[in-house]
């Protein structure tokens, strides 16, 4: 069972539904990971978002559509206060449509990815979910690579760190 975060949420239960299917992780450093997203605000949670979609983009190659330049905006213009989170639920929904219609695989999960990111004003815990699919990522270009897992983990709690 998940740890229990807030409001009865429990985070690791959500991440291991089925949303994303069984991944190649570090449990330990996910677990440190999720600890200190329960410190964070919800702009925080935006901000560190927003570093991952930069080094999503990246570890991956993809470059910044129009779309992914939306998931940036959109989270910009929230954490001033200048949309509401309904506004950024749009770009996340147009977002995951172009994922599911991808064939690249590695950018479908970039794409979906960007999604969660785009919906974290709605929800924070949609970054931590754009996490998993970073490390799906990871595991799409690096199979069984642990060293390239701990890597990029290790980089996000440094992110969430230092937001």
């Amino acid at each position: 069972m998940g740890k229990i975060i807030k409001d009865g949420f429990a985070f690791m239960e959500y991440a291991n539904s089925g949303l994303i299917r069984k991944i190649d992780d570090i449990p330990e450093l996910k677990n440190k990971l999720i600890t200190l997203s329960e410190l964070k605000t919800h702009i925080e949670m935006s901000k560190y978002g927003l570093l991952l979609a930069e080094n999503i983009l990246n570890v991956s190659g993809i470059e910044r559509s129009a779309a992914i330049e939306e998931c940036f905006y959109i989270n910009t213009k929230w954490q001033n206060r200048e949309v509401k989170f309904q506004d950024a639920l749009e770009v996340a929904g147009m977002i995951n449509s172009l994922a599911r219609e991808e064939k690249n695989l590695i950018k479908a999960k970039v794409l979906r990815a960007m999604g969660q990111i785009a919906a974290t004003p709605h929800v924070k815990w949609h970054a931590l979910v754009s996490s998993e699919y970073a490390i799906v990522i990871i595991n799409l270009m690096y199979p069984k690579n642990f060293d390239k897992v701990k890597e990029e983990r290790e980089l996000q709690i440094e992110l969430m760190k230092n937001v």
